[in-house]
């Protein structure tokens, strides 16, 4: 592909702060898959100390799902740089915010699968979305687990603070 098609697909796929550089098609099996890359600066902060660095370490990739594209199960390789912190000797990859912590799957497919799961069961969303059973119903309660860890945002996408009768900003009784 060219990279006229390929920043075509890059937007059809539209995964925020990623890019296609490879796209494939199996018509039998009906599954795209897709090499994509961070677009984000080549630099991180360290996680442990906060130091910034660019000194990459390795690039691993990550076998991903993703939504199905016309009906076609979406797989991703994704190309992850493992950078090195010279200030603390650690070795760390970057989280994604379009990639789900824990699987190996996109946010917003989990999010999806959550969604078809409250309307009927994890075993027909499964189906549905065409992965493991087990698979997602282990994806579904760590995701469901994740979400009540999360602050509660309001419409705004603001933190919202809860005050208790005592607490600070409470109200005094």
């Amino acid at each position: 592909m060219g990279t006229a098609e390929l920043q075509t697909v890059t937007e059809l796929l539209d995964l925020e702060g990623f890019e296609v550089v490879e796209a494939t098609s199996d018509r039998a099996a009906k599954v795209r898959r897709m090499t994509v890359v961070p677009t984000g600066p080549a630099a991180a902060l360290c996680p442990r100390c906060g130091s910034a660095t660019a000194d990459r370490h390795a690039c691993h990739d990550r076998e991903i799902v993703d939504l199905p594209l016309g009906g076609w199960r979406t797989e991703l390789v994704v190309q992850l740089w493992q950078f090195d912190c010279g200030h603390c000797g650690r070795y760390f990859t970057p989280r994604h915010a379009a990639l789900a912590e824990g699987a190996h799957a996109t946010g917003r497919f989990l999010d999806r699968l959550a969604e078809y799961a409250t309307h009927g069961d994890v075993a027909t969303a499964a189906r549905f979305l065409g992965v493991p059973e087990k698979t997602a119903e282990r994806w579904y309660y760590d995701h469901l687990e994740r979400r009540q860890r999360e602050p509660a945002a309001d419409l705004r996408g603001c933190v919202k603070r809860v005050f208790t009768p005592g607490s600070a900003g409470g109200a005094s009784g």
